[in-house]
C-alpha cells in the first residue's frame, strides 16, 4: 500500500474521535488507525452508512445498490482515462475461524516448540499460536481482525535453515496493539516472539510485524495518551537504526540497549536473567 499523505488524514464518521485519525493512502485504500478497520472507497461508504458494524461480506450488495441510488451522471464520453492505480489488497488475509482452527488443531509436539521459546500455554492461548500443517503460525490481530499472519518454518522438519514468511495479503502493523487502550507505559520491541515475552512478563507492549525499519509516522498517535515509552529493539545495527526511527517519530520516548552479548530478549530469556535484567533496567 502506499505511504500516508499527511493533508488526507481526516476524522472518521462512523464514530466520535477528538484527534482525526482515519490516512488516507495514495492508492486509494484507507485505515482507521483509532477503530481498526480499513479497506477501499466501497469500504468507507459500508462504514459510513452501516458504522462499525459493517461486514463486507454482507453489506457489499447494499452498499453497492445505494451507491446506485445517489443518481450520479456518467463522466462525458469524451474523458480522458488517468493512469490506474493498483487494487489495493484484502485487508483481513485470513478469517479469525482460520487462525482458531490452527491454534485448536495444534498437535502437542507442535505446542512444545512454542515452549522451548519460553512461552507458556497461557501465553501460546493468549496470542491464538498455532500450526496449519506445515508451519508455525503467529496471527497479528487488532480487535479480533486479522491483519497478518507470519509463518515459521521449521528446520527441525524440514532440514534448512529456520525461516519466516508473510501470509499473502499481510500489510505491516503493531503486534498486540489492543493493550494499547489501558497503558500508561509501554515498551516498542522489534518481533513477536520478544513482545509476547515481555507480555508474559506483565509488560504492555508492541512490535512492528514487518521488521526494525517499517515503522510508520502515523501510528505515534496511538500512543498519544501513554507517558511513558521504552523502546527496546534488537542489539544489532538493523535494530539501532530502527530504535532510533521510532525515537524520530516518538521524541518522549526511552531507548534501552540490551546487554552487548545479548541480540534480542529471546537470548536474553535463554540466559535465565531475564527477569532481573527486566525487573533493573525497565
Amino acid at each position: 500500500t502506499g505511504q500516508p499523505i499527511v493533508q488526507h488524514k481526516i476524522s472518521a464518521p462512523w464514530r466520535q474521535e477528538n484527534t482525526p485519525s482515519v490516512h488516507v493512502y495514495d492508492d486509494g485504500s484507507w485505515w482507521d488507525y483509532g477503530a481498526g478497520v480499513g479497506g477501499d472507497v466501497i469500504d468507507f461508504l459500508g462504514y459510513y452508512y452501516y458504522g462499525l458494524q459493517y461486514n463486507p461480506e454482507t453489506h457489499f450488495t447494499e452498499v453497492v445498490d445505494r451507491i446506485g441510488s445517489l443518481g450520479i451522471k456518467p463522466l462525458p464520453a469524451d474523458t480522458q482515462r488517468t493512469k490506474s492505480t493498483p487494487k489495493p489488497p484484502k485487508r483481513n488475509v485470513v478469517s479469525l475461524e482460520q487462525i482458531m482452527d490452527w491454534h485448536e488443531r495444534m498437535p502437542a509436539q507442535r505446542r512444545a516448540y512454542w515452549h522451548s521459546r519460553g512461552l507458556l500455554d497461557r501465553t501460546i492461548d493468549e496470542f491464538f499460536l498455532g500450526w496449519d500443517g506445515r508451519r508455525y503460525t503467529i496471527p497479528a490481530l487488532y480487535r479480533l481482525q486479522p491483519f497478518g499472519v507470519k509463518r515459521r518454518q521449521s528446520e527441525i522438519d524440514d532440514g534448512i535453515p529456520a525461516k519466516y514468511n508473510q501470509i499473502a495479503g499481510s500489510r505491516a502493523g503493531l503486534f498486540n496493539a489492543d493493550c494499547l487502550w489501558t497503558a500508561t507505559r509501554c515498551i516498542i520491541c522489534e518481533g513477536e516472539i520478544d513482545a509476547m515475552l515481555l507480555s508474559q512478563a506483565g509488560y504492555h507492549v508492541v512490535s512492528s510485524t514487518a521488521g526494525a525499519g517499517s515503522w510508520k509516522e502515523g501510528w505515534a498517535e496511538l500512543f498519544s495518551h501513554i507517558p511513558e515509552i521504552v523502546i527496546l529493539y534488537d542489539n544489532d545495527e538493523a535494530g539501532r537504526e530502527g530504535a532510533c526511527r521510532v525515537r524520530a517519530s516518538l521524541r518522549r520516548a526511552e531507548i534501552v540497549t540490551l546487554p552487548a552479548s545479548i541480540k534480542d530478549v529471546g537470548e536474553l530469556w535463554k540466559t535465565g536473567s531475564c527477569t532481573a535484567w527486566l525487573a533493573e533496567n525497565l
